[in-house]
């Protein structure tokens, strides 16, 4: 009866996708599917209390998670959501609620969800609304339309408050493709309009103006013989600043750019500008290798509104070669690239970099493994002194050399039987960092060096549920005037119990660290201990007769965790010692 109730519950729920699908074929409806429902929900609270410093974050929060997924005669309709006290200390929503119906090669996106489009036009930004993605046989075609941020009001009470200010925003796009056995071409178009009259009050000294933009992308992914591939995608985005600005052709005469065929969708203005990103690559296919060269250069201060970060004024030239031997026991690949920036060369300082990598992955049996790795990373930066008419500065440039140069090396061993099983695993690490700074009769040179050293041991007990690992750490940094030391022991120990109903872990490390700067010295240590419970009994098992046949249903698998982390630190220089104690209690029920 229960069963039932349910059913009818969530039939009534999705009634409007059901009507708005109802004219399809009966054929094609999937009854023999019939109703499945899947999902979970989880509750979490953490309690949190320091003593001897202020407090570092809330003292009591909760968390409220779930996910339901409910195919209906085929068609699939995951929703899911998450709820929480702290969206009261957010400015754009925290508090989320997601529906995503599917059916065959059709899905739509409702409530608040992310599509990705490109990494220059939409990319993964999240917003209130609705989406489609349509995939019928080689064709793709994804279109999306909601709101990308809510208005927040300035307070005038509060400077800090203007940072978090925002006008509300809307956007829509489409993305269409054809992908034909791994060769495919897509475009896509972006745009994106903040509403100047969502905020009634705007102060004088805010730097805060509202936005518009649109971006087009264009991709092509082509085998060009038998194992010898091509990838390129070219992307065009046109920013303006401030709609408010006048739209006047004249005014933005020398900003158009040679990409203001977009200004169909976005008139040019004072504060509009084009920016474009390329990024290529050509790459062929072994038996046991690949290689592959790629091209990536994106313009000066390049934005889109669909992506929260692009990281702009870069041009990349990259080679990677892997290679397997051995029947992939042995692995190899490595990278090497050109990376600079200032591409318009307006800027008063140009950085080329210039990045190696290696790596080396054996395998002789099931017992040993080993992996070694090097990179070289080179950066260089030129300086050009700026022009100042009362002083005859003689320095007519500064170059700045950087170079970090890591070594990585780690082994394990693995021994024992079915029943008992040892493993031993190492670790070490050398990094070395040094800046040098040329000019006309001297040198300057900082030199830092890491050391790590990383050694652990794991004992598992396999009928009894048992688990011991035990380790050390060794960190030291060494920098003119200035030498830090770290390490400690740390220890965790886990049982199941209840026939692998209750699971009981703890852990407990200790670390010193010791540091020495310009010749004074200080210590202090921290002591982090841990508990860990969770228990989740089978779930019931229910018989129920249907069709004359017998099926098996459950009720549900409940979880409940519990978690303690106790903190320690000891008073170092002016700071007195204190201590951290933070609780976390959850449930969980997956259906």
């Amino acid at each position: 009866m229960k069963r039932c109730y349910k059913y009818f519950l969530l039939l009534t729920l999705s009634s409007t996708y059901a009507t708005a699908t109802c004219a399809q074929a009966l054929d094609q409806l999937g009854i023999k599917k019939g109703v499945k429902i899947n999902g979970s929900v989880s509750a979490n609270t953490v309690a949190y209390m320091a003593a001897g410093i202020d407090s570092r974050r809330d003292p009591f929060n909760w968390f409220l998670q779930g996910n339901l997924n409910l195919s209906l005669f085929g068609y699939s309709m995951p929703f899911s959501f998450s709820y929480s006290n702290q969206n009261r200390s957010f400015s754009q929503p925290f508090n989320r609620f997601q529906f995503a119906p599917s059916y065959k090669w059709a899905k739509a996106y409702l409530g608040t969800t992310s599509m990705a489009f490109s990494n220059y036009t939409l990319a993964g930004h999240m917003f209130d609304g609705v989406g489609v993605e349509l995939s019928p046989g080689k064709w793709r075609v994804s279109v999306m339309q909601g709101r990308l941020l809510k208005a927040v009001p300035f307070d005038i009470a509060n400077k800090e408050s203007y940072n978090s200010a925002a006008f509300e925003r809307k956007g829509y796009g489409i993305k269409a493709g054809f992908d034909n056995n791994g060769n495919s071409y897509s475009f896509s178009l972006f745009k994106a309009l903040d509403n100047v009259g969502s905020l009634e009050f705007i102060p004088i000294d805010a730097t805060l103006s509202p936005k518009e933009n649109v971006a087009a992308a264009v991709a092509v992914r082509q085998t060009i013989w038998k194992r010898l591939f091509m990838d390129m995608e070219y992307s065009v985005s046109a920013l303006n600043r401030d709609v408010r600005s006048s739209k006047s052709v004249e005014d933005s005469s020398s900003n158009k750019g040679q990409y203001n065929f977009l200004k169909s969708w976005l008139s040019p203005t004072q504060t509009t500008t084009y920016f474009d990103a390329l990024q290529s690559g050509i790459g062929f296919t072994g038996n046991f290798y690949n290689v592959q060269l790629r091209y990536e250069r994106v313009a000066p201060g390049y934005t889109t509104l669909g992506a929260y970060n692009v990281i702009n004024d870069l041009r990349n030239i990259t080679v990677a070669p892997t290679l397997q031997l051995f029947s992939g026991r042995l692995n190899l690949a490595a990278n090497a690239g050109v990376q600079d920036n200032n591409l318009d060369r307006d800027k008063a300082s140009t950085t080329h970099r210039w990045v190696g990598s290696g790596n080396l992955s054996f395998m002789p049996n099931e017992k040993w493994l080993f992996n070694t790795s090097y990179s070289n990373f080179s950066t260089i930066t030129r300086v050009r002194p700026l022009t100042d008419p009362f002083f005859n500065n003689p320095l007519d440039s500064l170059n700045f050399y950087q170079v970090n140069t890591t070594y990585n090396g780690m082994a394990s061993y693995s021994f024992g039987s079915k029943e008992v099983k040892h493993s031993m695993m190492t670790n070490l690490s050398y990094q070395k960092a040094s800046d040098k700074q040329w000019q006309p009769q001297s040198q300057q040179q900082q030199i830092s060096a890491f050391y790590t050293g990383n050694i652990g041991y794991t004992y598992n007990l396999i009928p009894k549920g048992f688990s011991l690992t035990a380790g050390g750490n060794y960190y030291v940094q060494e920098a003119p005037d200035m030498q830090t030391t770290f390490l400690g022991p740390s220890i965790n120990a886990s049982r199941v119990l209840m026939k692998k109903k209750l699971r009981l872990s703890t852990s407990s490390a200790y670390n010193i660290t010791h540091a020495t700067i310009s010749g004074a010295s200080t210590k202090s240590a921290v002591w982090n201990a841990g508990f860990q419970a969770s228990f989740a009994p089978k779930a019931r098992e229910t018989t129920s007769v249907t069709d004359s046949e017998k099926k098996k249903g459950i009720n549900g698998k409940h979880a409940i965790n519990v978690a303690v982390n106790y903190l320690n630190q000891s008073a170092v220089a002016n700071r007195p010692s204190f201590s951290e104690l933070t609780a976390t209690v959850g449930y969980n029920w997956s259906f």
